[in-house]
């Protein structure tokens, strides 16, 4: 729960507050960007209070992406029943509730006649799964890599799902039952392919959903400081020139929606995928990993 006693003093006044257990992660920021920015180390703080009921909702969502549910409001320490799941676009929704022991990465559900997927982990808690459940639970639970995993073993048990994700980080997910080879992409159901993605890890993968939807994991992200699609110099695991290697392969795919584990969500439309996306790889090997991090405004807090 919010701790109201360690309220942040640069808090804005007001019901609403954030508490200094925060750990620097954008996941809040990404749901109320107007109302919530930052202290001088990176920490979150209320920089304006909801003015409508918009606002208001936003704040919620806020709240309940929070890892370390640091997020409040004074007069109802609870919340509201129904922020997440959250409906993005048609089909595809956010799941919110990041998870700490994913590093406070997005979880999202695709709803589909054949089954729903599960796009990595959110923390697993009953009344999360109890909105999973309306909407017709979970048939294949598609991990992008080892460090978003958070409860998945919970939601597959709950629903009996397959659980997939990448062979070379496999043993991140003892319980999968499928495992995706590092060179080579995978029909999972009609119209999900498993892509490899590796860059950010060995194993990581990418999901490609009806040839217009890509789930990227930590490989890729909207950056909405620099308006731009990007990755994550920092968090590069295993290698930056394969990771430009996998901008590569991203370019030749059809994308409409990219939907990452950390940053935000983006509607690029194919013309703007393309044309990012061609010049992506070949910007990273001339800049190098080194330089890229050194841009201004070059990746979101990821604590």
């Amino acid at each position: 729960m919010p701790r109201v006693d360690q309220s942040h003093p640069d808090n804005v006044a007001g019901q609403w507050f954030v508490d200094t257990r925060c750990i620097r992660c954008d996941a809040a920021r990404n749901w109320a960007p107007d109302l919530i920015g930052m202290d001088a180390s990176g920490r979150s703080v209320v920089i304006r209070q909801p003015a409508d009921s918009e606002q208001e909702a936003a704040m919620w969502r806020a709240a309940f992406a929070c890892p370390t549910r640091s997020i409040g409001n004074r007069a109802q320490p609870a919340g509201p029943t129904g922020v997440f799941p959250h409906l993005i676009i048609e089909s595809v929704f956010a799941l919110g509730n990041n998870a700490l022991a994913s590093f406070a990465a997005h979880s999202f559900l695709v709803t589909r006649p054949e089954g729903n997927l599960l796009i990595d982990s959110p923390r697993f808690t009953r009344r999360l799964a109890a909105s999973v459940d309306d909407l017709g639970g979970v048939t294949h639970v598609l991990l992008t890599h080892r460090d978003d995993v958070a409860d998945y073993d919970r939601w597959a048990e709950r629903y009996g799902a397959r659980v997939w994700i990448g062979e070379s980080d496999a043993d991140a997910a003892p319980m999968a039952t499928d495992l995706t080879a590092g060179n080579e992409t995978t029909l999972i159901a009609p119209g999900v392919l498993s892509i490899p993605a590796p860059g950010h890890t060995t194993g990581h993968v990418a999901y490609h959903i009806d040839d217009r939807l890509l789930f990227t994991g930590d490989a890729l992200h909207w950056n909405q400081r620099r308006a731009e699609l990007d990755v994550f110099p920092d968090q590069t695991m295993h290698s930056w020139e394969i990771l430009a290697d996998t901008m590569d392969l991203f370019a030749t795919l059809n994308v409409e929606w990219v939907f990452p584990g950390h940053g935000m969500w983006h509607y690029a439309g194919a013309a703007e995928w393309t044309r990012q996306m061609s010049a992506l790889g070949p910007a990273m090997r001339s800049t190098g990993q080194r330089g890229w991090s050194q841009r201004p405004d070059a990746t979101y807090n990821w604590y």
